[in-house]
């Protein structure tokens, strides 16, 4: 058995056997809704406000372990979660769209529509089939008729604010080409193809190399110092991204993924720091763990292309998180320090959705190149 082959088997056992059951047991209230976050000693804060958001990252999650038979009451949690969220957040002053936080005890806290946002709540609806269509039938128009910005893409949300950011244009690509690979229906590869127009013309920087964050209106880059900020683990979500956008569109992504891949990885190990500058420069040397699973699915994705070293890069990758990250009771530490020390104060939920991701990609993957 390959080396990758064995870390996709332990990510597999270690999220159908430990993370699916324990969340569900120690997360969710008694409504069906999901706390934010766990307390160090594994305990929901219920002070804490919500992110309406995390609900629906949540209903992906367990909607995707019941489409991999990993959590015999799976179906059963996301379409709870989904009811919920619906439920609490979805029109409750009448206007179009979901608000954005909750209060701890799940009324509004603020009923801003954020474009981010909405690329979760259309994941979700995708996730739960037909009881999702309707609702993303009608954030679809919202999003058009009250977000469509005349300079390309979408606004921030209601009401607008700058500045613009890349990450909401990133998670509709994800979300549209999620729809597609559910239903089959074309539009949403329409979808994505916009999306990618976007990433061509802007936040892909020709020069650097790297993933650009925030722009002005007209998608000129911000002003420094945060118009120079770059994510490492956004640029490696992108090259995953560009990966499924080639297999559902045939379209050749594989200039860019390279070029997003090689900055990445220069003169860096298999972990990356939260936040550089254009040049490189460290800002936050932290490392999320959110960042690594997407240097996982970046090296799956690579492994996919056949480019060499990239499955056993990812497999050390995943050995790493094992040491330093995901922890036996199915918990995770979720930010570490540059000498592998843990510095979380948390142990958010909305982590699953990028760790439950990676899991299913790497047993994926590693079927796909070892057939």
């Amino acid at each position: 058995m390959s080396v990758l082959k064995q870390q996709a088997a332990r990510l597999e056992s270690w999220t159908r056997e430990a993370a699916l059951p324990f969340w569900d047991r120690q997360a969710r209230d008694l409504d069906g809704g999901w706390y934010e976050h766990l307390k160090l000693g594994k305990s929901p804060d219920a002070e804490a406000i919500r992110r309406l958001r995390v609900q629906a990252r949540q209903v992906y999650v367990y909607a995707l372990a019941d489409r991999l038979g990993w959590y015999g009451p799976a179906r059963q949690v996301a379409d709870t979660t989904f009811d919920f969220m619906v439920e609490k957040g979805y029109r409750p002053d009448g206007k179009p769209g979901f608000i954005h936080l909750l209060e701890p005890n799940c009324t509004v806290h603020d009923d801003r529509r954020d474009l981010y946002d909405h690329a979760f709540y259309l994941l979700a609806c995708a996730n739960v089939g037909k009881r999702g269509e309707k609702i993303a039938g009608e954030l679809l128009n919202f999003i058009k008729t009250e977000m469509t910005s005349p300079h390309g893409g979408w606004l921030e949300g209601v009401p607008h604010r700058l500045p613009r950011r890349q990450n909401p244009h990133m998670h509709l690509f994800e979300a549209s080409m999620a729809y597609y690979d559910l239903t089959g229906d074309k539009k949403w590869l329409g979808y994505a193809d916009k999306v990618y127009a976007i990433f061509i013309g802007h936040i892909f920087d020709s020069k650097n190399h790297v993933i650009r964050e925030f722009f002005t209106e007209d998608w000129q880059y911000w002003s420094a110092p945060q118009g120079d900020s770059v994510e490492p683990g956004h640029g490696v979500e992108w090259v995953w991204l560009l990966g499924q956008y080639e297999r559902y569109s045939g379209v050749d992504t594989s200039g860019y993924a390279q070029k997003l891949y090689d900055r990445a990885f220069t003169g860096a190990d298999y972990f990356l720091n939260d936040e550089e500058d254009v040049l490189g420069n460290i800002r936050r040397q932290s490392r999320r763990l959110w960042v690594q699973t997407e240097v996982v699915k970046c090296q799956l994705a690579q492994a996919e292309r056949r480019i060499a070293g990239s499955a056993n890069m990812a497999a050390a990758a995943i050995e790493g998180l094992f040491q330093h990250y995901l922890n036996d009771d199915g918990t995770w530490n979720d930010k570490i320090n540059a000498c592998g020390a843990n510095m979380a104060t948390t142990i958010p939920v909305s982590t699953f959705y990028h760790i439950i991701c990676m899991a299913a990609e790497t047993v994926r993957v590693s079927e796909l190149i070892h057939k």
